[in-house]
């Protein structure tokens, strides 16, 4: 499936782009969006993004929609997703 990626502020200075579209698997979570950027910008994405498996405490992740449901990294995507990553304050 696809989703679609959009990195803010400096997070998106942290990883190196702003928006990025990735395939990942139909059962795809946050984190595996995050593994599939780090294939194609580099290792530090996920640095800059995850603590281990879970999102860094700084990061907000939220599926753009009219509610922005925050996400975590184990949470599940849909085809044609996108999601927003943005630092918390």
């Amino acid at each position: 499936m696809d989703v679609e990626v959009k990195l803010t502020g400096t997070l998106a200075a942290r990883t190196g782009t702003h928006r990025a579209r990735v395939g990942v698997a139909d059962d795809a979570t946050v984190a595996d969006v995050v593994d599939a950027l780090a294939d194609e910008f580099g290792a530090h994405v996920r640095a800059g993004v995850l603590e281990g498996s879970r999102l860094r405490t700084d990061t907000v992740v939220v599926r753009d929609s009219a509610d922005s449901e925050p996400l975590n990294a184990g949470s599940r995507l849909r085809d044609g997703d996108t999601v927003r990553f943005s630092l918390a304050g």
